[in-house]
């Protein structure tokens, strides 16, 4: 069910320490059973024993509840509550304990494992609110059998440190309210990882970036890696003051209604830290890219390199008028094919302090976009200044197949060697596939 977009390794859990092996079951578990008395043929009955250590989510005992080291293995099936927080950032099926570094608590469904609430309130059924060292692996998520509420979502990491969220399939909807909508939200939190999710369906009210399948706010040294987001509003927001770093890399964005990845409020002028946005595949979208100014922070020291951007209506980069204008955003060894435009950029003083260099055009209809005026290659390079090192125009990259999604260069393309090796060991631009 899952697609791996590049084939790199995890090795995030590969030395963890591992204590013991905890088992549900909806269909042969029992609750009422010890921790120590838990085992494979004697599984509890629900995730929240598991996780709160007893029935019932405001009486939890943490003795009894998944340990630092544990696995929580969840079989394939049907898991329900209604034992629902009322906040928006506090998830129902949030773990008691915390794990610690080397020893994360991990929740893994083995098999297809759906997870559904029916409470009065809305609010997240999993994630983590003021907990470390947390893993949920593997489940299955459709939100039409999930009662959230608005700006929030179905899973919410907040306040929390080293979570890793992967292997998780959303079959999100479009909510009736206009406030922000996400599949995975992570809040006023560091150091965790979104790997190799699919979600699909994720819309708000507004059908905007607001809907977004995943969003970050007020969060440092976030990965969002191998995720395929496809049928949504947008993917990936990092919206309010992000001290970064932010990696955003090899992920599959496609079949959006605005853009694929938008960069808000992302590092600052004195901040050395930022976003690093790499290896991804972005097509049929609004905007490839998009850059705003967000919560008084620019948009600062972002890296956007070795992308394709295929199919953007509104331009493979977007950048809103900003008042504050852009520091440090360098964009680079990217492929941008088959789309409207280029670039769009109205204000053009936001243009002028953006780095573009060793790019590839082809098939555009319009280059650029600035001051609502179209602009020409030649207009953007002799005028402007932009892209007069190692870009080229009408160059055709070569995919091996981009009618299915394949967008692998073919031996001999001019891409293959087209980039800059020299920035930070960089070499050339995208060679990826679905």
């Amino acid at each position: 069910m899952k697609k791996i977009i590049l084939g790199f390794a995890l090795c995030l859990l590969a030395t963890l320490v591992h204590s013991k092996d905890l088992y549900v079951d909806a269909s042969l578990g029992d609750d009422s059973l010890t921790r120590a008395n838990n085992a494979a043929g004697t599984p509890w009955a629900t995730i929240g024993r598991a996780v709160w250590g007893s029935t019932s989510r405001t009486n939890p005992n943490a003795n009894e509840a998944a340990q630092a080291g544990d696995v929580v293995i969840v079989n394939a099936g049907t898991y329900n509550t209604t034992a629902g927080t009322g906040e928006r950032y506090y998830p129902i099926w949030n773990p008691v304990n915390s794990g610690v570094e080397g020893s994360p608590i991990i929740i893994r469904a083995e098999g297809d494992v759906y997870l559904q609430s029916n409470t009065i309130s809305g609010e997240p059924i999993i994630g983590t609110f003021n907990k470390s060292y947390i893993v949920w692996d593997g489940f299955i998520l459709d939100e039409s059998n999930i009662t959230t509420t608005a700006d929030t979502g179905p899973l919410v990491v907040w306040d929390s440190n080293n979570i890793t969220i992967q292997k998780y399939d959303n079959l999100s909807i479009a909510t009736p309210w206009n406030d922000n909508h996400n599949s995975i939200r992570i809040e006023r939190s560091s150091n965790s990882m979104i790997y190799n999710n699919t979600i699909s369906g994720n819309r708000n009210g507004g059908d905007n970036r607001n809907g977004s399948a995943v969003m970050l706010y007020y969060s440092d040294n976030i990965i969002i890696e191998n995720n395929e987001i496809f049928d949504s509003s947008a993917g990936v927001f990092v919206k309010g003051a992000n001290d970064g770093p932010v990696i955003i890399r090899n992920n599959y964005l496609h079949d959006l209604t605005h853009e694929g990845i938008a960069l808000g409020g992302i590092g600052t002028d004195n901040a050395q830290n930022g976003a690093q946005i790499f290896q991804n595949i972005v097509h049929n979208v609004q905007s490839g890219i998009t850059f705003i100014g967000y919560d008084s922070v620019s948009p600062a020291n972002v890296n956007v390199y070795n992308n394709t951007f295929n199919n953007c209506s509104n331009g493979g980069i977007f950048l809103r008028p900003n008042t504050d204008g852009y520091l440090n955003i360098n964009i680079f060894n990217n492929i941008i094919s088959s789309s409207t435009r280029g670039i769009q950029g109205e204000d053009i003083t936001d243009v002028s302090n953006i780095s573009f260099s060793y790019n590839l055009y082809y098939d555009i209809i319009t280059h650029a976009r600035t001051t609502s005026t179209n602009r020409t290659f030649s207009y953007w390079t002799e005028t402007l200044g932009k892209d007069t090192v190692g870009s080229t125009i009408n160059v055709d990259p070569l995919f091996i197949d981009a009618a299915n999604n394949n967008y692998k260069l073919v031996d001999g393309s001019a891409a293959l060697t087209a980039g800059d090796s020299g920035q930070a060991g960089r070499c050339f631009i995208l060679q990826v596939m679905k």
